[in-house]
């Protein structure tokens, strides 16, 4: 029995030995292999990703700057450089020898910190009196003469979940000999501006400044008469009033295989004119075009919907209140699958307006975003300037139906200018002069060839809203680390982006921007919740029915008056209906209470055992088994 003890534990540390070496030469023949178990697999590299290493028109240098000796007591900072590190591992590997790793300790006053400051990162100190971190990269392509350099100066914690779009946009971009050219046409200051009141420049909107990113942008004015074939993409905002010269050179762009996003508004909140003339016309629409392209846009109508209406804060000591007019989207509200939408969240419309395709149209009309079905159009004239927003809720009666607020249209179609180049009549005419090419003795206008229809199917997304671009719907500047750093709230943003990634041609990026969230929700807690919440919802809508009803007969009883004018008092039978109603009140309350109180305690139940699965029982079923292995082996030996 001793011999037998004594080689039981010399087995145990032979086995031992046995695991280590095993572990050893594994990590050393198998540095690369990992197993993603995951269910989006979000640590496993994206076919998108492969795509944009496989198609990078020139090879890159990654480096990668990590203060790996400043950070020796900051385990989470170090733990999120590895994820890092990891994942352009991963990169450098699909690459097969088009991008190149580099991996630097920027110690404090050595040459790899000046290079990281050449670079432009970000030394950032985590704690008072501690040495400075370095925590990011640059990504350079290309000679000296033509070098593309991309920079993250500090990788930021709230990014996470963005790592791997971060870092092949970066290759992407760094990649492009030319970056693909956007014109834009807006009558808003959506690329910036000048402030006349503080003769500063204003600064673009947020969008703008991811969108330059990723694209050289080209503004043109409202009223062009030619857009350039250099132009990859033609993005139209607020297209209010253009003259129909413009509307002819967007026809023919169009055409000719130009691809458009164009943002129309039955109401746009930053218009101009909204400041300048209180109750002017604030709409945008393409009117000829769209009756080509088989599409029907109201302007006088917004789409107000109680289902998707955000809370809004009111006035100081009152409730807030729904919003019939700025909606928040979720992905319940995605059409038809497409690449634009993508897996994003939350998309915040203000006073959007709806498309329908028109009767007879040649096209195919392709909802992207929708309505809720208790949504229904209201006019215009309702938030105006002066309109009590609350209003909104008065007469507000559902359709039913869900409104498409963006789309994408696509088929062949004819010229909105059958009559070739249109003459705008006065000071902003909106009639076609007929046919220009008549000759320029009939109305002035040069000679040139125009085509009368497509040469291929056009490809157009057009969406109902264009306030959902404005900064305060869906972005936050905050402090970090004494930086202004812009935090997302909503995905409109991203959607944008999306948006013209797609129209350009550039879909891998939107697949790898439109992965998974790291941070995934509790699905089973979030429908208890909801069930939860309904009930809860329910009881107080009876309670509230019961208030008015009560309220009026109160009303009723305090209004009695005898045939002199004087009040009559209240009789034993009323004062009995009155202590039945407060009683009556108190038992509802008690209910809600009681409905409250086992939403919470579901979810702490639910919240226990999800611990004890996770704490204690997979490893306890561990640990049972490799006793049970254990157990049969030495019987096994026994024997």
């Amino acid at each position: 029995m001793k011999s037998n003890r004594l080689f039981s534990g010399v087995g145990l540390v032979v086995v031992a030995g046995i695991v280590l070496v095993s572990t050893v030469i594994f990590d050393r023949l198998f540095t690369n292999a990992r197993i993603d178990l995951t269910e989006n697999n979000l640590y496993t590299l994206s076919e998108g990703s492969r795509n944009v290493v496989a198609g990078l028109e020139r090879p890159v240098d990654l480096f990668f700057f990590f203060s790996k000796t400043a950070t020796k007591d900051a385990l989470a900072w170090r733990n999120y450089a590895k994820q890092v590190r990891e994942l352009l591992e991963e990169f450098e590997l699909a690459s097969e020898g088009n991008v190149r790793l580099h991996v630097i300790d920027p110690e404090p006053f050595s040459e790899e910190e000046d290079q990281a400051a050449e670079y432009g990162l970000e030394a950032v100190n985590l704690a008072v009196g501690a040495d400075p971190v370095y925590f990011g990269m640059a990504v350079i392509s290309g000679d000296r003469d033509e070098q593309s350099k991309e920079v993250v100066p500090f990788f930021q914690p709230d990014r996470q979940e963005l790592l791997e779009y971060d870092i092949a946009r970066m290759m992407y971009q760094a990649s492009r000999v030319k970056k693909p050219k956007v014109g834009l046409i807006s009558n808003l200051e959506i690329n910036g501006g000048f402030d006349m009141m503080r003769r500063a420049p204003k600064e673009p909107w947020f969008v703008m400044k991811q969108l330059g990113q990723l694209f050289e942008i080209s503004e043109l004015r409202d009223d062009v008469q030619d857009i350039d074939a250099d132009i990859d993409l033609l993005v139209v905002v607020h297209p209010k009033d253009l003259p129909l010269t413009t509307l002819f050179a967007i026809d023919q762009f169009v055409l000719r295989g130009g691809r458009l996003l164009v943002f129309v508004d039955p109401f746009s909140e930053r218009d101009p004119m909204g400041a300048q003339q209180p109750g002017a016309d604030l709409s945008s629409t393409l009117p000829k075009l769209f009756d080509a392209w088989g599409v029907v846009f109201d302007t006088t109508h917004f789409i107000g919907d109680y289902q998707l209406a955000l809370q809004v804060s009111s006035e100081q000591g009152q409730a807030p209140f729904k919003h019939l007019a700025i909606l928040q989207l979720t992905d319940a509200n995605h059409g038809e699958k497409d690449i634009t939408t993508g897996q994003l969240e939350s998309l915040n419309f203000s006073s959007a307006g709806y498309l329908s395709p028109a009767e007879g149209a040649t096209t195919t009309f392709k909802p992207l975003l929708l309505s809720s079905e208790y949504a229904m159009p209201l006019s215009v004239a309702k938030i105006a300037t002066g309109k009590d927003p609350k209003d909104l809720a008065k007469g507000f009666n559902p359709t039913g139906e869900q409104y498409v607020l963006a789309a994408r249209i696509s088929g062949a179609v004819k010229s909105a200018f059958p009559d070739g180049v249109p003459v705008d009549e006065g000071d902003g005419g909106t009639e076609a002069a007929g046919d220009a090419n008549k000759g320029e003795s009939d109305n002035n206008a040069p000679n040139k060839e125009y085509l009368t229809e497509s040469t291929n199917d056009i490809q157009v997304m057009v969406v109902a809203d264009s306030d959902l671009l404005t900064d305060r719907l869906w972005v936050r500047v905050q402090a970090y680390f004494g930086q202004s750093i812009a935090q997302p709230f909503a995905d409109n943003g991203s959607f944008f982006v999306n948006s013209v990634d797609a129209l350009s041609g550039s879909s891998d990026l939107i697949s790898i921007r439109s992965r998974g969230r790291f941070i995934r929700p509790f699905t089973v807690v979030q429908e208890m919740r909801h069930q939860a919440e309904a009930a809860f919802r329910e009881k107080e809508e009876q309670l509230q029915q019961q208030l008015v009803s009560a309220e009026q007969k109160l009303v009723a009883l305090q209004n009695q008056r005898d045939d002199s004018g004087n009040m009559l008092t209240l009789s034993p039978e009323q004062e009995a209906e009155l202590t039945k109603f407060q009683d009556q009140k108190l038992t509802i309350r008690k209910q809600l209470r009681e409905v409250q109180h086992q939403l919470n305690q579901d979810i702490d139940n639910l919240d226990m055992w999800l611990k004890v699965i996770n704490i204690a029982l997979v490893p306890a079923l561990l640990t049972l088994f490799a006793m049970g292995f254990a157990m049969y082996r030495r019987r096994t030996r026994v024997l």
